[in-house]
């Protein structure tokens, strides 16, 4: 792999940007907004974030664990459950990098991979960008354009690793915008990282959070394209928050 590259310094970490107990609602789409997933992003606290998601079918839901590493600006764990209706929690995929050594190892099952990592910061493209999504509020200079690197599960049949660095990406401010009634600064993004496509992608200039991103390539086979949009806000503290989940799960045996 060609040496390693860094835009680490072009973001800053100020903690008084984020609030402990924030819950952000979003929908994850293709771009013509066909099979809708529910996204549901818990700020536990400053360097951890919990995602719930719940697909189109409704059969399940997914919980996601993503610790935040503020040397690099990208989550250096991550681990993943399949909650289903009847209260069991299946582990799926574990992540951890290792930036000393500049990879990223991947468990599940009886399987180890160690992926070398390009460029970092470096977020996975799978991971629906919410990694990305947490540290632009950090960026020294929003109205720039800034390089990051892209890891992608590897979903081809038999694949050699588990995971691929699929390369950098560049996003790069395009102008302000509104978009849903919100305003936004506008951003392309695009390049190797995405397999050489570009898509649009709108951060809330309030809120330090993106807004709305289109991208015509999926993050997973079950899309055919992706988008991710905000909904709403609130707050909830870790029992609320637990409570939140035992509801939605309780719900889908309803269904």
């Amino acid at each position: 792999m060609p040496e390693v590259t860094f835009s680490i310094d072009q973001f800053a970490y100020r903690p008084e940007l984020i609030k402990d107990g924030t819950v952000y609602h979003a929908i994850k789409s293709n771009i013509d907004g066909s099979y809708p997933a529910r996204i549901f992003i818990y700020v536990k606290d400053n360097d951890n974030l919990e995602v719930l998601k719940f697909e189109e079918h409704g059969m399940d839901a997914a919980l996601v664990k993503a610790h935040m590493d503020w040397e690099t600006f990208s989550a250096d764990q991550l681990e993943s459950w399949v909650l289903t209706p009847n209260g069991e929690r299946r582990p799926q995929a574990s992540l951890f990098s290792s930036f000393e050594d500049r990879t990223f190892t991947i468990l599940w099952q009886d399987r180890k991979d160690i992926i070398p990592v390009g460029h970092y910061p470096v977020h996975i493209y799978n991971f629906d960008f919410i990694s990305l999504n947490y540290i632009l509020r950090h960026w020294r200079n929003p109205e720039g354009e800034v390089t990051i690197g892209i890891l992608q599960p590897n979903f081809d049949p038999n694949p050699e690793t588990m995971m691929k660095y699929e390369g950098s990406v560049l996003i790069k401010y395009a102008g302000d915008e509104a978009r849903d009634g919100h305003p936004c600064r506008k951003y392309n993004i695009g390049g190797e990282g995405l397999k050489n496509h570009n898509g649009v992608m709108w951060v809330n200039t309030e809120k330090r959070i993106i807004q709305d991103i289109e991208i015509p390539i999926p993050d997973n086979p079950d899309w055919e394209s992706f988008k991710f949009k905000f909904i709403s806000v609130e707050h909830m503290d870790s029992r609320q928050w637990t409570a939140f989940i035992d509801d939605e799960i309780h719900n889908l045996k309803t269904k």
